[in-house]
């Protein structure tokens, strides 16, 4: 391994994104299908999303099965106590569609990019989808299937296609 990144220095710009690229793509394969990484112990998943650039602050939870983009990587963030259930998407990108008119080539429309955040302790569940530049808010609880695309206020839960608010979540009494 050692000697391929030795020749990475010596390739033209271009290339070594793309290997770079080729080589975040096969982490996020193992991270995505890896069954036995659950097994194992839950950290492993986590740390490979950090390898391809994801900002992970903290320990969180990444079930089986879960795409993220990985080629804007940098530009998810999740915080500490976050758990993210199995078949869930994460976007960062989406095409601009305010200049797509009849006959345009939808291939060559431009890509716009946005971060999206999941904040402490919140949850996205099974196979919900978190579009680009969404914040999900703390303690937040993403409904499954849910698609999300704005920002999810802190200590609610949100159900379905778009994602809205059916509950706020009470501070528990008892403990006081």
């Amino acid at each position: 391994m050692k000697k391929i990144f030795r020749i990475i220095p010596k390739l033209p710009r271009h290339i070594k994104e793309q290997f770079i690229l080729y080589i975040k793509w096969s982490i996020f394969k193992i991270a995505k299908n890896w069954v036995i990484l659950n097994r194992i112990h839950v950290s492993i998943r986590p740390w490979l999303w950090k390898l391809t650039g994801v900002q992970i602050k903290g320990k969180v939870s990444i079930g089986y099965d879960v795409y993220y983009d990985v080629g804007n990587a940098k530009l998810i963030i999740i915080e500490d106590g976050v758990w993210v259930a199995s078949r869930s998407l994460i976007f960062c990108h989406k095409r601009i569609l305010d200049n797509y008119y009849v006959g345009d080539d939808y291939n060559k429309l431009p890509y716009q990019k946005k971060e999206v955040i999941l904040k402490k302790g919140c949850v996205v569940g099974m196979g919900a989808m978190i579009m680009p530049g969404v914040t999900v808010g703390e303690g937040a609880i993403v409904g499954a299937g849910s698609v999300v695309t704005k920002d999810v206020p802190p200590w609610t839960v949100v159900v379905g296609n778009p994602a809205k608010v059916v509950k706020k979540l009470e501070k528990n009494m008892n403990e006081l």
